[in-house]
């Protein structure tokens, strides 16, 4: 089969097939209503007639079969017009996005795009003059996504022109003469139907000692990545392969490309494991309102529901015998599982239930996910396994792949870690909240024990470095607080409750037991998530610090974890969570931009006669309080460091590269301030000046700091104290620039010497 190529795309006129289809829309139509007729007229009256003898042995069996006939015309008709509907709107889609990203995004950055004779483009940078024709990494890594962005599309409509192609054929038959001989009803059904036998195919040749063949995996790993948001395509693919086989094969095909070592059969492998896991999430989440009328005929648009979930539970528990090259790699379902659940967003109906019911296993059986001999195990196979991403291991451990799924699914997150596992009548386990299984108790004591997730067991060199799933906790609970998923890049949303009290809890677990959250401690790896929760609360932390907040200068963000008479826990977690040098940055950025914020709000809603040095002073306490809190962190991080001039440099980096919470609260801000009068680009300008009060008095140098710090620690947090101050004033500037105010004023002047000088004194006081 000819393959599709770029001109062919590019150029070609769909018209033609989009009003074929409009024909065949209109003989389905006519053929309806002749097969209408011909049941309820020569058919009903056949039936009807009192004949017999040869008539009725000869006649009537003809004049079924002719109604049949009629029929299965209609049927046929019906399918064809849906194979010519959808790969008219779906080439036409494509055919548009290729327009887009040639005609407008590679000619604005003046990059020729060039098909070649593969079917395949070439982008490269035109020549511009006055230029030296040399492109930053920024700009190759741009031209490079553009040009397999334009590949994707020529290989997704060649992929729906061959669909189509087979359908058609498989719909009209080999026998012209008889109508009917494959129904479809959609697009959908046919890519589905294919990729289940391509599936199915695969299972076969494992299981003769073969394996898939390269034009095999590529013609999957196409279907699956082009549909994997389409829930019709999905739920057919899953029902179809059903809970056990579709593990199977995805555990066979991963291991397969991680032992091979053959990178286009590794790279196709990946993109089907995680086209597989995006499409487990379309296909488990239940539908939200009425079916699309324009979507073919099938009435039946469920999900996997109860019944396929059940099923995936029981096949989950048990060992998958995979028989690969007479081995004995029998991982369990869940392991298996584990790969996909990385990939998409699940809704909670499904991934809570699992997530439970995973707990529950290990629970009982703690060795749960050893995974029979280690056949593979040895030198140069440390990649060997089911997890085909760089990140997180090779996947033995199936909780690092949930606690993925959890990080970027926040309803079922927030749902699963204020649930439990144990107390029922038939588990004999006790009660354990989901939090109190990860993190430990009050006491920070039982937490689940993580084993090194590494192919060569856990005795083998460097194994204690290969725990993987720590860090993917951390991701969990980010997005159990924040209710995004943990790498979203959209603004704060308003929290709940559930939400709150999760953050809370956490505060709460790291105050109790803070060694374990720092250093050399167990769980000293989500720091950098404790920071980003932090600064996802950073509103509600800078009211406990102010006391309270019956000025309102800062903003309501949903519900309010009680850290009523907890002030000192609150001081021990943002101590703790300091010493890393990433959770510093960012409570340090949120925390500036969230008091500029609160500038911004003092000085406009500050009455006639209200004196604004007043005002602004009050507003600068509580975030000054934290950053004296978070200074003390850094500096114990900076003692106990081997190296405490690397340590520095360390925050420095750290300091320089994190500003992206600046960005998000400074949007935040800025959207909700709709009394000032917004000049230009405030939010750059609000950003630049952000990053420039914390970089230059918050970036020290290392050789000096070292040194202030070993000859006097009260001095280096004085001077601690003074930076503090400083960056509040300048948090001052740049709120009253944005509200309007001369800010070369004496008024205003005189106002930013007063938030220097509380900012200064809330850290004397605290310390005195």
């Amino acid at each position: 089969m000819a393959r599709l190529t770029f001109d062919d795309l590019y150029h070609i006129s769909l018209t033609s097939l989009g009003s074929a289809a409009d024909g065949w829309k209109e003989m389905v139509g006519q053929l309806e209503t002749l097969a209408t007729e011909a049941a309820d007229g020569m058919v009903k009256k056949s039936e009807a007639a009192r004949w017999a003898g040869v008539n009725a042995n000869v006649t009537r069996p003809f004049v079924r079969k002719t109604g049949k006939e009629f029929h299965d015309a209609h049927t046929e008709a019906k399918a064809i017009w849906a194979m010519l509907r959808d790969a008219h709107q779906d080439l036409v889609a494509v055919q548009s996005a290729l327009k887009e990203a040639v005609d407008v995004e590679a000619k604005k950055q003046h990059i020729q795009v060039t098909g070649l004779p593969d079917g395949t483009v070439s982008c490269v940078y035109l020549h511009q003059r006055d230029s030296n024709d040399t492109q930053t990494q920024e700009q190759l890594d741009y031209k490079d996504r553009l040009e397999s962005r334009i590949n994707n599309l020529i290989a997704q409509a060649d992929e729906i022109d061959n669909s189509a192609s087979r359908a058609l054929r498989k719909i009209h038959g080999n026998d012209s003469h008889n109508f009917g001989h494959a129904k479809y009803d959609s697009l959908d059904d046919v890519q589905s139907e294919r990729a289940v036998q391509l599936a199915k195919k695969s299972l076969a040749k494992y299981r003769d000692g073969g394996e898939p063949s390269i034009a095999e995996l590529t013609e999957l790993k196409q279907l699956l990545s082009d549909n994997a948001k389409d829930r019709e395509f999905t739920v057919d693919f899953y029902k179809a392969l059903g809970p056990r086989d579709a593990l199977r094969f995805e555990a066979q095909i991963a291991l397969d490309a991680s032992a091979e070592g053959d990178k286009t059969q590794f790279k196709l492998a990946h993109s089907i494991q995680t086209s597989m896991g995006e499409a487990l999430a379309t296909a488990t989440r239940p539908p939200t309102g009425k079916d699309d009328p324009s979507t073919a005929f099938r009435e039946d648009r469920d999900y996997l529901g109860k019944a396929w979930q059940t099923e995936l539970k029981r096949v989950g528990r048990e060992r998958l015998p995979l028989g690969m090259n007479n081995s004995r790699i029998e991982p369990r379902g869940y392991q298996v599982l584990g790969t996909l659940l990385r990939h998409g967003s699940y809704d909670k109906s499904f991934l809570v239930p699992i997530a439970d019911d995973m707990v529950t296993l290990e629970r009982k059986h703690p060795n749960a996910w050893s995974w029979a001999d280690n056949a593979y195990a040895g030198d140069g196979m440390d990649k060997f396994g089911l997890n085909l991403d760089k990140d997180g291991g090779p996947g033995w451990d199936p909780m690092t792949g949930l606690l993925e799924g959890l990080g970027h699914s926040p309803e079922a997150s927030t749902e699963f870690f204020h649930g439990s596992t144990g107390g029922g009548e038939h588990d004999g386990l006790k009660k354990l909240s989901n939090l109190d299984y990860f993190l430990g108790d009050k006491h920070g004591e039982n937490a689940r024990q993580w084993l090194p997730d590494a192919t060569g067991g856990i005795a083998s060199p460097g194994a204690e470095d290969k725990i993987f799933g720590k860090e993917a906790l951390g991701h969990a609970l980010e997005s159990a607080t924040s209710g995004r998923p943990y790498d979203s890049d959209a603004p704060s949303k308003d929290h709940t409750q559930e939400e709150a009290d999760i953050f809370r809890a956490v505060v709460k677990k790291v105050a109790a037991s803070p060694d374990l959250f720092k250093g050399d401690g167990d769980f000293a790896s989500i720091a950098d998530s404790l920071g980003n929760m932090s600064a996802e609360y950073m509103h509600d932390i800078q009211r406990v610090y102010a006391g309270g907040d019956e000025s309102d200068y800062i903003k309501h963000t949903g519900a309010e974890p009680d850290f009523t008479g907890e002030r000192g826990a609150l001081d021990l977690f943002l101590k703790t969570t300091a010493e890393d040098s990433e959770a510093y940055s960012t409570i340090t950025h949120a925390q500036q931009a969230v008091t500029t914020e609160m500038f911004r709000e003092a000085i406009t809603q500050r009455g006639d006669n209200e004196d604004i040095k007043g005002v602004a002073a009050t507003a600068a306490t509580a975030g000054a309080r934290i950053e004296g809190v978070t200074a003390e962190g850094r500096a114990d991080a900076i003692e106990a460091a081997d190296n405490s001039v690397k340590k520095i440099e360390e925050y420095n980096k750290s300091l320089e590269d994190g500003d992206g919470w600046l960005g998000r609260f400074a949007d935040l801000g800025m959207s909700t301030i709709n009394t000032v009068p917004v000049v230009g680009d405030v939010a750059g300008w609000a950003i630049e000046d952000f990053r420039e009060a914390v970089l230059n008095h918050k970036v020290k140098d290392p050789e000096e700091a070292v040194r202030q710090l070993e000859e006097n620690r009260e001095k280096f947090l004085d001077t601690e104290h003074d930076r503090i101050g400083l960056a509040s004033k300048k948090a001052f500037f740049v709120a009253a620039r944005d509200a309007g105010l001369d800010i070369e004023s004496d008024p205003v002047k005189h106002a930013a010497d007063s938030v220097y000088n509380a900012a200064y004194g809330a850290n004397a006081a605290e310390n005195s």
